[in-house]
């Protein structure tokens, strides 16, 4: 059975501005404006705008939702207390990632932000463990989100939205009023540069999005949120994530703790002592694109790869064996027919 893609509230607004449009996670949204490397180079060095609003939205009340999403998360969801977003994975029982998430705090209740591609199978996940006195609310009918990332996003989002919004800490979150409705910010992104996510209600979606770019604001698509993240090393569901993936085989293994419950938690320690691939960032010796499963031939495989418009090479994301971790590491990638040799580089690629 084939299922329409489902269109944002901003389809027809990004049409009028003559977006490239595809569908994504069951959702039809802009690759590009102009082109990629126009809209990298935007947020890169001044500030661009993306619709999300395919990103699973939820909000988590309730006495026991705290404890409800510690069982759930693998990082300690307490240090979100504090009204700080941080970020975590929700693991399967065999201790494998059903996907990376960003938890929040505040006016009593949690905030959780899924991949969009993963909203409704998380759903079904929270609500198969949920307790009576937990509530979960999904938001996505009603709301759209936006990402304005970038050196100059929080000036210009300050006067875009005529609220000083400076003052609210990296990581924070705090509910402004824009066009007299209530929207929360939150300042994060996927992209390495400072800025915020912002869930709106639909009924003032449009006009949010027009004062944005009224600032001077790029619009973006989905292909420079791509090579943005690349960049920075940051893993995307179905390449660098998957439940065929744990945490310890990624590069942010950093959010697994130990010292508290959760679920795939005794299936992990015993995941983590077998031997299995790692992700590693891969800088190639020519200019030929290393695209998603190309073989490496000492084993593994690309997750990510494309020519970094910031850097001027090709970079790319993989996943190798341990003995090919290490920084300064040779490796050599299957590319149409042709043997491409690279290196292991630090992530972030620089």
């Amino acid at each position: 059975m084939v299922t329409e893609s489902i269109k944002t509230i901003l389809f027809d607004t990004h049409l009028k501005q003559n977006a490239r449009m595809i569908e994504f996670a069951g959702y039809q949204l802009p690759i590009w404006y102009t082109s990629l490397k126009d809209e990298h180079v935007s947020v890169r060095q001044d500030a661009g705008v993306f619709d999300i609003s395919h990103m699973g939205l939820f909000i988590i009340k309730g006495n026991n939702s705290l404890n409800f999403l510690q069982e759930l998360s693998c990082n300690n969801v307490g240090k979100s207390l504090s009204g700080t977003m941080i970020y975590s994975m929700f693991l399967n029982s065999q201790g494998f990632v059903l996907d990376d998430v960003m938890h929040g705090f505040y006016n009593d209740q949690f905030y959780l932000i899924t991949n969009g591609s993963n909203q409704f199978k998380l759903k079904g996940w929270m609500l198969k463990h949920c307790p009576e006195d937990v509530e979960i609310l999904h938001l996505n009918k009603n709301h759209c989100f936006l990402a304005v990332q970038g050196p100059k996003a929080v000036t210009k989002l300050s006067a875009a939205s005529q609220t000083d919004l400076s003052d609210i800490k990296r990581f924070g979150i705090r509910e402004i009023s824009l066009h007299n409705q209530t929207c929360t910010a939150f300042r994060t992104g996927y992209t390495g540069e400072d800025g915020f996510e912002l869930m709106i209600p639909n009924e003032i979606a449009s006009s949010v999005w027009n004062d944005i770019i009224s600032e001077g604001v790029t619009p973006c698509g989905l292909a420079a949120r791509d090579s943005l993240r690349i960049e920075k090393g940051f893993p995307l569901y179905g390449h660098e994530l998957s439940e065929i993936i744990h945490p310890f085989m990624t590069q942010h293994s950093w959010v697994v703790k130990f010292d508290k419950d959760f679920i795939g938690k005794d299936a992990l320690i015993k995941q983590k002592n077998l031997p299995h691939l790692i992700n590693v960032g891969l800088e190639l010796d020519s200019r030929q694109i290393a695209r998603q499963d190309y073989k490496i031939l000492e084993g593994g495989y690309i997750s990510s790869g494309t020519i970094s418009p910031s850097l001027d090479k090709s970079i790319a994301l993989a996943f190798v064996p341990k003995e090919y971790a290490s920084i300064g590491s040779r490796v050599h990638i299957s590319i149409r027919n042709k043997t491409i040799q690279a290196t292991v580089v630090k992530v972030p690629f620089s």
